[in-house]
């Protein structure tokens, strides 16, 4: 009996082992050819990188390269000039680009790219946005529209940019549409906006804020500050009037405020509920007050808040025109608070003087 249970057993033991051979012979295979894959794509690539790279840097350098006959480019080789060309195009500007556009039109580069960005693979489609846009391919525009919305950042940023690329007039309400997107950072929005006609910014970003809800508006300011500092003044007046009872709208207002012409709406921040926005009026008054902000300095001066009166006093002795006497009269203040962050700050100002001498 034990013989007969065994030898199905013994069966099943070779059976197996057998297969366990058979496989890891077929996966030993497999690792080879993919390894052999591999090396064939690299030398793919280094040929390839090898042959266009000098002609690239040629196109753009020798005007007689551009008329003469272009290598053969097979499929293989096509995927690295592409990132070739995109590397070397965001590298260059005016003519040097726009003999690079007319190299992708030669190498028949739009219509792969179409192709690519209907394609599964997302490595493809957002070479292909990034292409199109570079290229400038007006009839991308509309395909490309979808990818700004699209919830991964780096595709709707590159999607932006392109969009931006191929016609700044249709494509900047599209881009500002996303304004609320808490992953579009402001400086990246200025980065996609910098290189853009000032005017057509301007005036798309202060129809914006018409509209603009209260975080809107903020991340509105904080664009147009980076972008052009004097034209962010209407917004920061549109804020101030609109919205004053609104904390972080009413810091990056006062923080953004550069013109003197805004401080009657500034003042009028003085009894906000919120140390952080006294905090910035004070700083703003130093900035851009004169001796008719004294006594409302002097008000801040004895806030609650320990930031709100070190800003102060920080202000107060910047004030233009303040005398020593001045100074002296403020010392003598009957707020014992008040006096103390005085005598800091000149502290410290008198400090900062001696390291600047004896440095």
């Amino acid at each position: 009996m034990s013989a007969t249970v065994s030898d199905p057993l013994l069966q099943l033991v070779w059976y197996s082992t057998a297969a366990l051979l058979v496989l890891t012979l077929l996966l030993l295979v497999l690792a080879l050819v993919m390894h052999k894959e591999r090396d064939k794509r690299n030398l793919h690539r280094k040929t390839a990188t090898e042959q266009w790279t000098p002609l690239l840097f040629s196109w753009i350098y020798d005007t007689e390269q551009t008329e003469g006959p272009l290598p053969s480019l097979d499929a293989a080789g096509f995927g690295v000039v592409v990132q070739l060309w995109l590397q070397l195009e965001q590298t260059v500007r005016g003519s040097a680009s726009e003999r690079l556009a007319d190299l992708a039109q030669r190498l028949g580069f739009v219509p792969v790219m179409h192709q690519w960005l209907d394609s599964f693979d997302n490595e493809k489609k957002l070479t292909a946005i990034m292409t199109l846009g570079l290229v400038q391919d007006k009839k991308a525009f509309a395909k490309l529209m979808p990818y700004v919305i699209d919830s991964r950042t780096l595709f709707s940023l590159v999607a932006a940019r392109s969009l931006l690329s191929i016609d700044p007039w249709l494509g900047l309400p599209v881009v500002l549409s996303q304004l609320h997107r808490e992953d579009w950072s402001v400086s990246r929005l200025a980065g996609l906006l910098v290189r853009l006609p000032s005017e057509l910014v301007v005036r798309a970003l202060t129809e914006s804020a018409e509209r603009a809800t209260v975080k809107e508006l903020g991340r509105l300011i904080k664009l147009m500050s980076l972008l052009s500092p004097l034209d962010c003044q209407p917004l920061v007046l549109l804020a101030l009037e609109k919205y004053p009872d609104q904390m972080e709208l009413m810091t990056t207002a006062c923080s953004s405020a550069i013109s003197p012409d805004l401080l009657p709406a500034l003042r009028l921040l003085h009894n906000s509920p919120h140390w952080q926005v006294r905090v910035q009026l004070a700083k703003a008054l130093g900035r851009l007050g004169s001796k008719e902000d004294v006594p409302l300095l002097l008000i801040l001066l004895q806030d609650k808040s320990w930031w709100v009166r070190y800003r102060a006093a920080q202000s107060l002795l910047q004030l233009p025109d303040v005398s020593a006497q001045e100074q002296q009269h403020w010392l003598q203040l009957d707020d014992p608070f008040a006096r103390d962050i005085l005598h800091q700050v000149l502290d410290e100002t008198e400090r900062m003087k001696r390291t600047a001498w004896t440095g």
